[in-house]
């Protein structure tokens, strides 16, 4: 506890002196990256190294905290590595006013995954909300950081609300009378900031306009804590059990597939990095949901299958996404712009962000012997386990969806991550904002050289991390199969290191000439497919459930000069479900509109209306309760 109270306080510190002086960003970024990357290394020591036998927690929230502290951990430190570089040529102006707030938000966040009592975790909650939603407005002249960060903000408040409701309902014993209402109170509040289906609309607009080390942070280790809380403070037995596993097993079916479908779609990079988080939040919720069921209808190994991967997940998410943020907090710190359509050609520019976004992106799509590829084939293995030792008709046709839907969510992935680093990265540039991009600085690749090492040893040490930071203790089955794919990897990795050194040793012998350009004497970067032409015909196949709306401008005459196609995809979402409620609303609020006619005789008639209510409260409420208990 001592390390906690510690860490917390150096992290406020650190950002309120970074705050006060403001008027030297050099100053600010030093004072406020180096205090907080001092304290959280701390932490991670103790957290890594040293029993928690001191630190006061339950034990099971100890095992449960440290999976969750992990990710929060390792990216703030990234992200603080990189934030200096990154705000002194992007938000100059904004240098104090973010590292106070970073360092607040992450000293919350490590109070979210350690505190036990409902009514504390809440304050950290709202805390974290609080400050992470003047991160996401760190662009204030920009009016559409403003509305992305109002979203976020209403979200947040949301989510607290509904929690807020469901203590009040714990701490007035109603749990046993109205379980379903508590759950549905806390399925929707941490789901809210988790990302489940319906429940994302915040996440595509917050994160392309967060500073990229906050779009780290948030993404990677900020929307897992959903799943902290509603483990922690749902009773895990009988029918919270049987209600958890299944909903967390159809909100992941969904959100999987669906996420990566809006992701494959998305111009803006950071867009479709936010909406792979949705994806990745239904893997997880998948798997986790097979870890319930698997408890619930006797089946051991396919419950710790399916803990277990949900768990690495967790971590491997933290590693590739946060790379990938800083990645794209690269290209847009060095090209102005994120829309993909008008980059690409950065290889040449940003070699070293290029090649690690490039090796995030294979192992974000599940690809062997990345990291991904671990916690999915537990996942994998669970759910085939479901399959064939299951007697239960239900179960055997929700494992074989699982399977089916992670299959198809990966090869997606694979089509959408395909897209980004071929739009961005490779090619020739399409617009002045690639062609004049600024040179990479060791701030920008350091961070993302940090992440990657740590990705690709996740496969080796995935079972020893597993045993420190989590409570499978003595799954012998899931070790073995973490055992045989760590074999796999690094059989894989050999491979792939003996084609570098046989090509590295050719290539001297390689001759470079230009494109073969079909006759075409000066071809240029407009006869290029656009990341947006290259995904067409698979988002086309989806289109009954994307409803994308395309403007098209046909050429004209013989030899036309111009001809271009716009598509855009709103969110599924906000479509189909919020749309339709927010117009009965304003409905609604038109006909109340009338109470606020100006007249005073109505609004005193109101008044005392209310005051009769009241009344009649006071008087009646005890017997109406005392007959509902």
């Amino acid at each position: 506890m001592k390390a906690l109270l510690f860490t917390t306080a150096l992290l406020a510190a650190g950002g309120i002196v970074s705050a006060v002086v403001r008027k030297s960003p050099e100053k600010a970024c030093r004072i406020g990256s180096i205090s907080g990357i001092f304290a959280l290394l701390i932490l991670t020591i103790q957290l890594l190294c040293l029993p928690w036998t001191g630190s006061g927690l339950d034990p099971a929230i100890a095992a449960d905290a440290k999976l969750y502290l992990l990710p929060v951990l390792v990216l703030g430190i990234c992200a603080l590595l990189y934030a200096p570089t990154y705000m002194l040529q992007h938000g100059r102006e904004q240098c104090g006013r973010f590292f106070l707030f970073y360092n607040l938000t992450v000293g919350a966040m490590i109070w979210v995954t350690v505190l036990e009592q409902l009514i504390p975790f809440l304050i950290a909650w709202e805390l974290m909300g609080l400050f992470s939603f003047f991160l996401v407005i760190s662009d204030q002249s920009s009016e559409k950081s403003r509305q992305a960060g109002w979203i976020y903000l209403l979200g947040c408040e949301a989510g607290g609300l509904l929690l807020m409701l469901g203590c009040v309902l714990r701490y007035m014993g109603h749990l046993e009378t109205h379980p379903l209402l508590y759950f549905i109170l806390l399925a929707a509040g941490f789901g809210l900031k988790a990302g489940f289906v319906l429940l994302h609309v915040w996440l595509p607009q917050a994160h392309p306009a967060a500073p990229a080390p906050v779009s780290a942070l948030m993404s990677g280790a900020m929307i897992v804590l959903g799943f902290c809380g509603l483990f922690r403070f749902l009773p895990m037995n009988g029918y919270f059990l049987t209600l958890c596993g299944w909903f967390l097993l159809i909100v992941g079916l969904i959100g999987s597939l669906g996420g990566i479908l809006c992701a494959m779609v998305q111009k803006d990079l950071k867009s479709l990095l936010a909406y792979s988080s949705v994806e990745n939040v239904g893997i997880i919720a998948m798997g986790f949901g097979l870890g319930c069921l698997g408890e619930v209808y006797k089946l051991p190994f396919l419950s710790a299958c399916g803990f277990a991967g949900a768990a690495l997940h967790i971590l491997n998410h933290a590693l590739l996404k946060g790379t990938l943020f800083l990645g794209a907090g690269t290209v847009l710190a060095t090209t102005h712009t994120l829309n993909m359509d008008q980059l690409g050609g950065l290889m040449k520019s940003l070699p070293r962000t290029g090649k690690l976004f490039t090796l995030a992106s294979l192992g974000i799509c599940g690809l062997p012997p990345f990291c991904a590829f671990t916690g999915e084939l537990l996942i994998y293995v669970a759910a085939l386990k479901g399959v064939s030792e299951s007697k239960d008709t239900f179960m055997i046709c929700a494992s074989a969806a699982v399977a089916v839907i992670l299959a198809l969510t990966g090869a997606t992935a694979c089509a959408a991550f395909a897209k980004a680093v071929s739009g961005v990265f490779q090619g020739e540039s399409r617009s002045e904002h690639a062609a004049e991009c600024a040179p990479e600085r060791k701030g920008f690749y350091i961070p993302l050289y940090i992440l990657t090492f740590f990705s690709l040893l996740m496969p080796f040490c995935a079972g020893p991390l597993l045993r420190r930071i989590s409570g499978i203790q003595g799954k012998s089955e899931v070790m073995d199969v973490l055992c045989a794919n760590a074999k796999f990897a690094l059989c894989l990795l050999g491979v792939f290191l003996l084609i570098y050194i046989l090509r590295s040793l050719k290539k001297n012998s390689v001759r470079k000439v230009g494109t073969w350009d079909c006759g075409y004497a000066r071809p240029t970067a407009r006869m290029e497919y656009t990341p947006t032409a290259f995904v067409q015909p698979l988002a086309d196949l989806f289109n009954s459930f994307l409803r994308q709306k395309k403007t098209l401008k046909k050429p004209q005459g013989l030899f036309m000069k111009e001809a271009s196609m716009d598509v855009e995809c709103p969110d599924p979402g906000e479509r189909f479900f919020w749309e339709k409620i927010f117009r009965k609303v304003m409905v609604f609020a038109d006909k109340v509109h009338l109470f606020q006619s100006g007249y005073l005789h109505l609004y005193i008639l109101v008044m005392i209306l209310a005051v009769i209510l009241m009344l009649c409260a006071g008087f009646f409420g005890n017997t109406l309760f005392a007959g509902g208990k």
